[in-house]
């Protein structure tokens, strides 16, 4: 058993010599490639893709700011149009009774000028009446005048004539 046991020790060794030797190996090689991968991704290319990254990332927070302004761009100006909307129904519903006003007026200076029509057509019928009423009170007046004129003359001579005046002056002064 001792020569067997040699053999199969020194086996057992050789084996875990053999495992340990790949082990330290394997160990090497994913050192060697880590360091590789390292280097690499600082590498210009590396940085290149970096400074693109950052660049898209920049840009993209660029665009959400102006994306940002222009929605509130965009609110502000539809907060306006409304004010607009309102200001343009208000301005509408007064012109509209602005409108109804001076339609109103209009009636109603059409129906003071046909009432002034009216009006001015009485004035001149009263006048044409006045005139042909002192057109015959100065027609019955002379009549009046010669009658007394005659009566005084016939009676007293010029004396007679002055107290025909005054009676008769008070009966036309009453016109």
């Amino acid at each position: 058993m001792d020569e067997t046991g040699e053999k199969h020790g020194w086996g057992i060794r050789r084996r875990w010599l053999v495992a340990a030797t790949l082990v330290v190996l394997f160990g090497v090689i994913l050192v060697t490639l880590t360091i590789y991968y390292a280097t690499t991704a600082h590498s210009e290319a590396s940085k290149d893709g970096l400074r693109a990254r950052d660049e898209c990332r920049n840009t993209t927070h660029l665009l959400q700011r102006q994306l940002t302004r222009t929605q509130d761009s965009l609110l502000q100006a539809e907060t306006q149009a409304n004010s607009c909307n309102r200001t343009v129904v208000t301005l509408r519903d007064s012109l509209e009774k602005k409108v109804s006003q001076a339609l109103e007026q209009q009636a109603l200076i059409s129906e003071l000028k046909n009432e002034v029509t009216k009006l001015k057509q009485e004035l001149q019928s009263l006048r044409i009446q006045k005139e042909t009423s002192s057109t015959v009170r100065v027609n019955s007046g002379l009549s009046s005048w010669s009658q007394l004129f005659e009566v005084a003359v016939g009676h007293s001579g010029s004396g007679g004539v002055l107290a025909a005046l005054r009676i008769w002056k008070p009966l036309g002064g009453a016109q």
